[in-house]
Formats: C-alpha cells, sequence, structure tokens
C-alpha cells in the first residue's frame, strides 16, 4: 500500500517530468521516482520534504556518476553531421505498422517481417509458400501500406 504522501510525490515529480526537456532533470526525476517507490508506505514525512530530499540524493548520485566517466566533447571537426540514421526509419515504419488498424494481420506480420530484413525467398521457405505466390503477396500488401500511408499522411 502506497502512502498519501509518497503518491503526491510521485504524482508532483511525474507531472515535473512532463513538462522538462532536459535529459540531466529527467534522469535526476527517474533516480528521485526509484527512491520514493523504495520506500512506498512510509508516511512521516510531508510529500514536498520527501521531494526536496529525493531530488537531492539523485543529485549526489548523478555527480557520482558524472566523476567516474565525465562528459567528453566531441570533436567538431569529425562529426558527421549529414547523415540520416536508417535505424529510426525502421522504427517508424514498425510503429505504424503495430498501430494502422487499415492492415489484415497477414499484411502486418509480412510487412514486419519485410521490414526487419527478410526476403520473399526467407519467408516463403518459412512459411512453405511457393516463391511467386509469395512474391505477389508481397507486392500486393506493400501497394495497400502506401495507399494507406499516404492517407495517413494527407490527414496528418
Amino acid at each position: 500500500m502506497i502512502s498519501y504522501s509518497v503518491a503526491r510525490a510521485v504524482t508532483a515529480l511525474q507531472r515535473q517530468a512532463l513538462a522538462s526537456r532536459d535529459t540531466y532533470e529527467l534522469d535526476r526525476i527517474d533516480r528521485a521516482l526509484d527512491e520514493l517507490l523504495r520506500n512506498p508506505t512510509d508516511a512521516s514525512t510531508p510529500a514536498q520534504h520527501r521531494i526536496r530530499s529525493a531530488m537531492g540524493h539523485a543529485y549526489e548520485a548523478l555527480q557520482r556518476r558524472r566523476a567516474i566517466a565525465p562528459l567528453v566533447a566531441l570533436n567538431p571537426e569529425r562529426a558527421d553531421h549529414g547523415r540520416i540514421d536508417t535505424c529510426y526509419l525502421t522504427v517508424e515504419i514498425l510503429v505504424w505498422l503495430h498501430a494502422e488498424p487499415g492492415l489484415a494481420s497477414a499484411e502486418r506480420a509480412l510487412l514486419n517481417d519485410l521490414a526487419r530484413g527478410h526476403d520473399a525467398t526467407s519467408i516463403a521457405h518459412h512459411l512453405g509458400v511457393p516463391l511467386p505466390r509469395m512474391r505477389e503477396r508481397i507486392s500486393r500488401a506493400r501497394r495497400h501500406a502506401r495507399t494507406l500511408w499516404r492517407k495517413a499522411e494527407t490527414a496528418a
């Protein structure tokens, strides 16, 4: 059972995390939430005091981490600023495939396999389907997915 003061402190820290865009602040809040939830039944201290204490301990833990592994500035001459992260595109497609209601489950599974790097030959072998039939299924699934993707882009 979680005490009222811990519940209030957790709620306040979660609101603070939603408003933050700073990764250091989010790390600190995350560590503070962990500390609060390690002893959820403690009702002896008010929520604001618990927040201040947990945030202070989180600050100390992050300072110890920085002492162990200090931040190192990257060399700006060697940085590659013009490269697109292809994994991001794959993740975006996989998330869309998972959430798109217009896809049939067979199409969704086939497109997931393709997005994960499988080809028509390996999928046909795995499913026990002739290769020409698998290529036809892939073509139809891609066409249907492109149509749904375009509709989603124009709606947004």
